[in-house]
C-alpha cells in the first residue's frame, strides 16, 4: 500500500498520540507494560525512510499486541520526529527521559544520534539501540547500555573485501560519503584488503547528494579497477556513479553496504538506468522477506501484513524497515530472558542480557545462529542483484567476521 505523506503523517501522530498516554499512568501500571520511545526522521531529507519504518514499526507491534504481547506485557511505543537531525534526536531523548514514567528502550535513528546520547546514557541509563551500525557501538565496556542490529561497518567493509577476493579481485576502488557514516570502516577496510592481497588503487570522497556523478566514473575508467566498494550512502549517488561507469564501459563489479541494498530502491534504478543495475551486489545482513517460506519469524510478520493490507507484501518492505524488525527482534529476546531470569526490566540488567545472547536462533532474521558478545551480530551474507527477476540473489554463505 502506498502512503502520501501526510497520510502516513497523520497515521504517525495518531500512533503517537495513543502511546504518550503511559507517562501519565503511575509507575505500578507502567510495569505491565514494555515502553518504546524514540526518534525517526519523518520529514526531512529521509522522511521516505522514517515513514516506511514507523509504518512497518506499528505492524509489528499491532501484531505482537494482538498476540498478548511479550512476556504477558503489551508494547507501548511512540516515536517523536528528528528530521534526521542529531540535535533534535537528543532533545526528543531528554525529554522523554525526563518523564514521569521511563521507558525500557529508546530507538535512535542516526549515527550521530547514538554519539550525542552517550553522556547522557551515563546519566539516565536505558537500552538504546537503532538505525546505526557504527563500530564504536560494538563495545560493551565503553558503550553497555547500546547494541547494534547486526554487524558493524568494520565487519561489513572485511565481508565485502572477502568477497572481493574471492571473486578474483585484484584492483580495488574504494568510494565513500564524506561523512562521519562513509569514514567510519575506512581503516578497516584498507587492512582487509592489505591482508587479502587486494591493491586499492584509488578512494573518492563525495558528498552525500548533488555529485558530479559523470566526473568520478571518469576517474574510475581511468583507475583500471575490477571492484569498487562503496559505502556511506542509502539510495542516492552510488547508482548514478555506477550508470555513468557502465556508460563509460566500466566494467568493475561494484560492491556495497547495508544501506545501498534496498529492493525498492535499486527496482527505481532499473527504471531508470536500465541494465546498469544489473550485476551489483552488496553485504545484506538480514533475509529478505520474500525468502520467509522456512522461516518462523518472517512467516508471521509476512502473514500479518497481507492478511492486513489484502495482497502480497512479502518484496515491498525496504531494507531499512527490515533493520528496525531486527531490533525489535533482538529486544524482544532481550525483554523474554530478562523476564525468564526472574529480574526487573532495569537499564542494567536489560543492558547485560544483550551479551547472552549466544548462538540464538532469530527465526530468520540472520543466516546462523546469533551471539551478541560484542553487542553486535558479525555476519552477513553477498547477495546480488539480477534484473531479470527484479530480485536480489544470495552468492554467498553467511560470512562470520
Amino acid at each position: 500500500m502506498t502512503l502520501t505523506r501526510r497520510i502516513a503523517l497523520k497515521q504517525a501522530a495518531a500512533f503517537g498520540v495513543a502511546a504518550l498516554a503511559a507517562p501519565s499512568l503511575s509507575r505500578a501500571r507502567a510495569a505491565d507494560r514494555w515502553i518504546i520511545r524514540g526518534s525517526l526522521p519523518l520529514t526531512g531529507p529521509f522522511a521516505e525512510i522514517g515513514l516506511d519504518g514507523l509504518k512497518s514499526t506499528q505492524d509489528w507491534v499491532e501484531m505482537k499486541n494482538a498476540a498478548g504481547g511479550i512476556a504477558g506485557r503489551r508494547i507501548d511505543i511512540s516515536f517523536e520526529d528528528s528530521g534526521y537531525n542529531p540535535k533534535t534526536a537528543l532533545s526528543n531523548f531528554k525529554r522523554t527521559m525526563a518523564a514521569e514514567v521511563r521507558p525500557h528502550f529508546y530507538f535512535g535513528d542516526s549515527t550521530g544520534f547514538m554519539t550525542l546520547v552517550r553522556p547522557e546514557l551515563a546519566r539516565t541509563p536505558v537500552l538504546s539501540g537503532g538505525a546505526s551500525f557504527a563500530n564504536e557501538l560494538a563495545d560493551p565496556k565503553a558503550n553497555p547500555c547500546q547494541f547494534i542490529s547486526g554487524p558493524s561497518y568494520d565487519a561489513m567493509a572485511e565481508i565485502a573485501m572477502r568477497y572481493i577476493a574471492g571473486n578474483g579481485g585484484r584492483r580495488v576502488a574504494v568510494v565513500y560519503s564524506d561523512t562521519a557514516f562513509g569514514r567510519d570502516p575506512l581503516a578497516h577496510a584498507r587492512a582487509a584488503a592489505a591482508d587479502l592481497g587486494l591493491e586499492i588503487v584509488i578512494e573518492l570522497a563525495t558528498k552525500l547528494q548533488g555529485v558530479d556523478a559523470a566526473g568520478y566514473a571518469a576517474k574510475l575508467d581511468r583507475a583500471g579497477v575490477d571492484h569498487v566498494f562503496i559505502h556511506g550512502y542509502v539510495a542516492g549517488v552510488w547508482p548514478e556513479i555506477l550508470a555513468e561507469a557502465r556508460a563509460l564501459g566500466v566494467d568493475a563489479q561494484f560492491v556495497g553496504t547495508f544501506w545501498s541494498m534496498d529492493l525498492k530502491t535499486i527496482r527505481a534504478k532499473q527504471d531508470r538506468y536500465g541494465g546498469a543495475m544489473d550485476g551489483y551486489a552488496g553485504v545484506m545482513p538480514y533475509r529478505y522477506l520474500y525468502e520467509a517460506a522456512d522461516h518462523p519469524a518472517y512467516r508471521e510478520i509476512v502473514a500479518f501484513r497481507e492478511a492486513k493490507y489484502g495482497r502480497a507484501v512479502s518484496d515491498h518492505i525496504t531494507a531499512w524497515s527490515l533493520q528496525e524488525l531486527a531490533t525489535f527482534a533482538i529486544l524482544e529476546k532481550i525483554f523474554l530472558d530478562v523476564v525468564a531470569a526472574d529480574l526487573e526490566p532495569t537499564p542494567q540488567n536489560l543492558a547485560q542480557a544483550i551479551g547472552r545472547i549466544r548462538n540464538w536462533d532469530s527465526g530468520g532474521y540472520f543466516g546462523l545462529p546469533a551471539t551478541m558478545a560484542t553487542h553486535s551480530i558479525n555476519q552477513a551474507r553477498i547477495c546480488q542483484y539480477d534484473a531479470a527477476t527484479r530480485l536480489f540473489v544470495q552468492v554467498t554463505p553467511t560470512i562470520r567476521v
